[in-house]
């Protein structure tokens, strides 16, 4: 028997002990019955309200772990697209000057500064234009080289 149980026999063998006058006795049994029942009833719908607001959590946390590992996976799918892998090739592609073949190139360990053509086997020189400051002149953000322009109108 639980110790809720116990303490309300309890209750109620004292009442049939000190009271004696049976029709008040029956009364005062049946009060202490209804209150108990009320005071279950109450106790029975704030469990109720809780496992309902248990469940609706539940729900709600499994809705934000769908979120969030869909947005683990978009950051994942970003850093892929962004940041190069030690085990990711880098490469670009090469047309020949001499033959029009278009290759691809792969650049892993070291930059080449020459590449041989395996069509025609000839040397294309890359230019990276490491050693030149300032514009080429075939940069996006001007028509030409600030430099340029002030040759031409020395000549």
């Amino acid at each position: 028997m639980s110790d809720l149980q116990e303490k309300f026999k309890k209750i109620i063998d004292d009442l049939d002990k000190n009271i004696e006058n049976k029709k008040d006795l029956e009364y005062i049994k049946t009060q202490v019955y209804n209150i108990s029942i009320l005071f279950m009833d109450e106790l029975d719908k704030i469990a109720e309200l809780n496992m309902d607001k248990m469940n609706r959590l539940i729900v709600k946390h499994k809705e934000l772990n769908t979120r969030m590992q869909q947005m683990e996976s978009t950051i994942k799918q970003i850093e892929d697209d962004i940041y190069l892998n030690d085990d990711e090739d880098i490469g670009f592609e090469v047309i020949c000057p001499y033959c029009n073949t278009e290759f691809e190139v792969d650049m892993n360990d070291e930059i080449k500064s020459e590449i041989k053509c395996p069509e025609c086997n000839n040397v294309i020189e890359l230019d990276w234009n490491q050693d030149d400051e300032g514009c080429s002149g075939h940069c996006c953000e001007c028509d030409g080289c600030e430099d340029s322009s002030e040759e031409d109108e020395d000549m």
